[in-house]
């Protein structure tokens, strides 16, 4: 009967899981043509400065209007690009005191947990000594090596693992067909130190119960313990990723 359970909860979430996938909003439809790669690139504007939560909450946070004023000026005080029809639209938004209604376009299912402080502050040492060496980003700039390597760099590199090299976008696109997708996911979690040997340990409770066994070389080794004397979560455990 267990596992008659499992098998209709597993379906049902496979369904939603599509149900999902087939709501993917198109990146044409946003409000404004806002190009990041004028503002990223051409003017040298981080992700961070827009994106500011990335790094402090669960969501990397969709910059609010006053974000953009703060650069263009209302319409009784036009400053960067004074004449700009697309910029007229957000200092319209502005007057009426209303949200920019922008399309997102990378999502994930509710029932995923992905909290975008623990990647931005993640410590990279905490990657296989070999991870993202083998990137060759002119062929295969979207392949596990190289989105590995651009979380090494850290900062707004980090952005470009699971997004792409947005900065060079003027219309935002997915890159990746199976972005947010469980195996999609665990290609990188399976890079942590330890990930692999915990897995094995776990199938039979002995990394579970027996972890004060262990001597503190290994629990140091197999990533178990961090700096400050806790256990790291398992990148293989279900609750890690959902709820």
């Amino acid at each position: 009967m267990i596992y008659r359970h499992i098998f209709l909860v597993g379906m049902i979430v496979y369904a939603l899981s599509l149900t999902f996938s087939s709501k993917q909003a198109s990146a044409e439809e946003q409000p404004i043509a806002f190009s990041h790669k004028l503002h990223a690139v051409q003017n040298g504007i981080a992700c961070q400065y827009c994106h500011l939560y990335a790094r402090r909450s669960f969501s990397s946070g969709v910059p609010p209007v006053s974000t953009c004023i703060g650069c263009h000026g209302p319409q009784e005080q036009k400053l960067v690009k004074p004449e700009s029809a697309e910029v007229n639209k957000m200092r319209d938004y502005w007057a009426n005191s209303e949200p920019i209604p922008w399309v997102k376009i990378h999502d994930i299912p509710d029932f995923v947990r992905f909290p975008h402080k623990a990647h931005i502050n993640a410590n990279s040492d905490r990657l296989l000594d070999d991870a993202g060496s083998g990137c060759d980003i002119e062929n295969t700039p979207r392949s596990l090596e190289c989105r590995l390597a651009h979380f090494r760099t850290g900062g707004d590199e980090r952005c470009q693992s699971c997004h792409g090299n947005v900065k060079q976008m003027t219309v935002v696109k997915k890159v990746d067909a199976n972005f947010g997708k469980m195996g999609w996911c665990m290609e990188c979690h399976l890079q942590v130190k330890g990930a692999k040997q915990r897995k094995r340990a776990g199938s039979t409770l002995d990394g579970w119960f027996n972890a004060k066994e262990m001597d503190a070389k290994r629990e140091v080794a197999i990533g178990l313990i961090n700096e400050k004397g806790y256990h790291n979560p398992n990148m293989l455990d279900c609750y890690t990723c959902h709820y």
